[in-house]
C-alpha cells in the first residue's frame, strides 16, 4: 500500500518489466506491446531477464537471497502487481492532432491502491504510485489538456454514423450541410454550430475505457470521448454501453467529467 503523500515512480526498461511480471507470475499488463526490434528467441530471453535483473540490483531494486533467488523490491512488485491484478482501470487514448500517433495512459486501482501507467519511450515503463484517486483524476486532464471553455448547452442524441458523416462533412469544410444535419437530429442550432466549428478544427480528441470488476467477475465497461477546441469541450457517451448504439453528444466542463468518474 502506498503511504506516501508524494507520488512515486518507477522507470523501467521492457526487459526489467518482464521479469517482474514473470515474478508476479503473470504474462502481460495493458500497455505492454510487442518488442520494437523483435520478438526475441527462448534463449536471448533468458539472457534479457538474467540482464535486466543485475540492472534492477544496481538500482537497489532487486537482491539476491541466501538461496541464490532473485528478489524484488515491495515498491517494484506493489506498482506492477497493482497493474497485473487491477480491479478497476482507466485507459485514456489523447490525440493532439489529427493523423498522430496517441499519447497513452493506464490507470489502475485495486483497494487504496492508485498507480499511473505511462509510456515515456517505446522501450520504457514509467509507473507512478499515486497518493490518491483525485491525484489521477488530475494526471488524466493534464494529459488530455483539458479546459473549460464554454457554458452548458443542452444534449441531444445521435447515432454513431450520423456523427462520423458529421465530423466527416465538418473536415471537409461543408459546415452548412453538417449544422442542418444535427438541427435535424434535434440539436439546438447553437449547438450545432458550435459542435460543427469544433470538429472543422481539428480539435483534441481524448478517448477513454473505464473497467470495473464485479462481484460474479464479469468486467463492467463504459466508454465516453472528449473532444475540444480553444472554445468548446464536448462530452460524449454511448448510455447502452454499444459500441454502434446512440451517442448522447453535450458541451462539457471539468466537474461534469470527475464526477462521471467518480461515480464509475
Amino acid at each position: 500500500m502506498n503511504n506516501s503523500i508524494e507520488p512515486i515512480n518507477v522507470l523501467l526498461s521492457r526487459e526489467e518489466l518482464l521479469l517482474t511480471l514473470r515474478m508476479l507470475q503473470v504474462e502481460s499488463i495493458p500497455g505492454l506491446d510487442s518488442d520494437p526490434q523483435g520478438n526475441l528467441t527462448p534463449e536471448g530471453l533468458e539472457l534479457a531477464l538474467t540482464v535486466a535483473g543485475r540492472a534492477l540490483r544496481a538500482r537497489e531494486l532487486a537482491q539476491v537471497q541466501e538461496g541464490g533467488g532473485l528478489a524484488l523490491h515491495n515498491l517494484l512488485m506493489t506498482a506492477v502487481g497493482i497493474c497485473a491484478y487491477a480491479t478497476q482501470t482507466v485507459f485514456v487514448y489523447h490525440w493532439q492532432e489529427d493523423g498522430d500517433l496517441p499519447v497513452r495512459y493506464f490507470g489502475h486501482i485495486r483497494g487504496d491502491d492508485f498507480v499511473a501507467h505511462t509510456r515515456p519511450d517505446d522501450v520504457l515503463h514509467l509507473f507512478t504510485l499515486l497518493p490518491t484517486k483525485a491525484q489521477m483524476v488530475e494526471q488524466i486532464f493534464q494529459l488530455c489538456t483539458w479546459e473549460d471553455k464554454s457554458q452548458k448547452n443542452g444534449a441531444y442524441s445521435l447515432e454513431v454514423a450520423d456523427f462520423g458523416q458529421v465530423r466527416q462533412w465538418a473536415r471537409q469544410g461543408e459546415v452548412d450541410t453538417a449544422v442542418t444535419h444535427l438541427v435535424n437530429h434535434q440539436a439546438n442550432p447553437e449547438a450545432a454550430n458550435a459542435l460543427v466549428s469544433t470538429l472543422s478544427h481539428s480539435p483534441h480528441v481524448s478517448i477513454m475505457q473505464m473497467l470495473k470488476q464485479q462481484a460474479d467477475q464479469s468486467v463492467a465497461k463504459q466508454d465516453f470521448t472528449l473532444v475540444r477546441d480553444q472554445d468548446h469541450g464536448w462530452l460524449m457517451t454511448s448510455p447502452t454501453g454499444d459500441a454502434n448504439g446512440p451517442l448522447v453528444v453535450e458541451t462539457a466542463v471539468k466537474a461534469d467529467i470527475v464526477s462521471m468518474i467518480n461515480d464509475w
